[in-house]
């Protein structure tokens, strides 16, 4: 079968000490691009998760992305596939892995081995869906945290996240679970729960009167996935607001768009200070809003200092990710990514930059969920321009996912090459270590109090 190769970095799933974060309408990404420019996002934990397909690889990517559940735009349904079919995929995959896994020694894994007991299982699988889990679990075995076996659903709702076309039933918030509960960090202007007046930092404590920490009462999707839901019906959220006592309140699900929570936006902080807000890489044009947001801000005056927050940031395309670091920066290289059979220098382009950027001090904020090209944006930008970071160290996920997309539509995601800093360095299970380490549960605070935010401001504001 011939195969299209795209590379794909994709860092995998989000793992947070302590607390996880979701959107009520998980969001997943696709990768698309072309070989030079890799995407790099996060993807979220194996649960259902679409991405692009078709017995071809994909382009780079580095993310990790929770997976969408009701969803509302239309994803192929599993087809079903013949004993030949399964096979001739099982050994694509398998030879695949063999061939350009990162690691040579499989992490220790026996792959012959792996082969051998798999493949009765594949031949015996009574429905698509149980192929598929084995081919999940499978690819799961390598143990890297990154590769992964996607379903032809997972990869339809991929590519409609990149193109701002997935969409889910929920209420339009950000929650992140906490130990007290669901901690909404973002409300979406005039969407179900704004309009139910609901507001960020407000805490869910119960979904339809069940506490929404129980660990067993809503199932493999938790409590999340009881907040979405088909638009036009509701559910009933118990809500703390600071001191006050818990009240109920009954939303109206409506259809969310996850392009709303992928938009770059910038805004004026005091002091002729920008604020760019880039939470994801794993849009088409990313770059472009980028350049927009920051277009409109400097029509406002000159900027003193510019600080980029990617705490949320999982990763995404490669080639998007480079093309904002050369709004500041005009080429030069941020390092490269290695593999087994590959080296490929990650360079900036030139002709692109905001002259007003190019001599402003940088400030970047990151967190332990910054990932994948996240990671490499970061540290690009403290390669090319010096930039300041401020927060706590990175996830460390940064090892390259290639994609392959086979004839039924599924996809494989493999970790093929990783990224090193210009010296050689592997930042792979280390992540970006902070200039100004400043230890901070940020989100549970408004921007106002945000102490990461805040010194990051400080330290704009001692530059002469």
């Amino acid at each position: 079968m011939q195969r299209l190769r795209i590379i794909l970095l994709i860092v995998a799933t989000i793992l947070i000490t302590g607390c996880t974060f979701s959107w009520d309408e998980l969001s997943t990404r696709p990768v698309e691009q072309e070989r030079p420019a890799p995407p790099a996002t996060r993807l979220p934990a194996s649960t259902a998760t679409p991405a692009p397909a078709g017995g071809a690889a994909t382009m780079p990517v580095l993310t990790p992305t929770p997976a969408p559940v009701a969803t509302i735009a239309p994803t192929p349904t599993l087809a079903p596939l013949s004993r030949e079919e399964r096979l001739n995929i099982f050994q694509e995959v398998w030879e695949t892995v063999r061939d350009n896994y990162l690691y040579e020694d499989f992490n220790g894994l026996d792959w012959e081995a792996v082969r051998a007991e798999v493949q009765p299982k594949v031949e015996a699988a009574a429905t698509p869906e149980e192929f598929y889990t084995i081919m999940r679990e499978m690819i799961a075995r390598l143990g890297d945290d990154h590769s992964r076996f996607e379903s032809p659903q997972e990869v339809a709702a991929q590519i409609a996240e990149a193109r701002g076309q997935l969409q889910y039933g929920g209420i339009g918030v950000s929650v992140r679970t906490v130990d007290e509960g669901g901690l909404i960090t973002r409300v979406v202007p005039g969407g179900p729960a704004d309009q139910a007046g609901i507001l960020p930092r407000d805490l869910i404590v119960a979904v339809n009167g069940i506490p929404f920490n129980d660990p067993e009462a809503f199932g493999p999707e938790g409590a999340i996935g009881a907040v979405r839901g088909l638009p036009g019906t509701s559910v009933r959220l118990t809500i703390k607001r600071g001191d006050e006592e818990p009240r109920d309140i009954e939303v109206t699900r409506a259809i969310i768009d996850i392009a709303i929570f992928n938009q770059v936006t910038a805004e004026r902080l005091t002091g002729d200070i920008g604020l760019l807000y880039i939470p994801s890489f794993y849009v088409d044009n990313a770059d472009s809003q980028a350049r927009d947001a920051l277009t409109a801000l400097l029509a406002g005056g000159p900027l003193r200092g510019m600080i980029i927050d990617v705490r949320d940031n999982s990763g995404g395309y490669i080639h998007v990710m480079r093309n904002i670091i050369a709004l500041f920066h005009d080429g030069g290289s941020i390092g490269a990514s290695v593999g087994r059979n590959e080296r490929e220098e990650q360079r900036i382009p030139r002709g692109r930059t905001i002259l007003e950027l190019t001599r402003i001090p940088v400030v970047i904020l990151i967190s332990e969920e910054t990932a994948s090209a996240a990671e490499m944006f970061t540290a690009g930008m403290r390669i090319l321009r010096q930039a300041t970071v401020v927060g706590v160290p990175s996830s460390g996920n940064t090892e390259n996912l290639y994609g392959y997309d086979f004839s039924d539509g599924s996809r494989l995601l493999l970790a093929e090459v990783a990224y090193q800093l210009p010296d050689g360095t592997l930042i792979e299970g280390t992540g970006i270590i902070p200039d100004v380490l400043i230890e901070a549960e940020w989100w549970r605070f408004p921007p106002e109090q945000d102490p990461q935010l805040l010194a990051a401001q400080e330290i704009l504001n001692a530059q002469p």
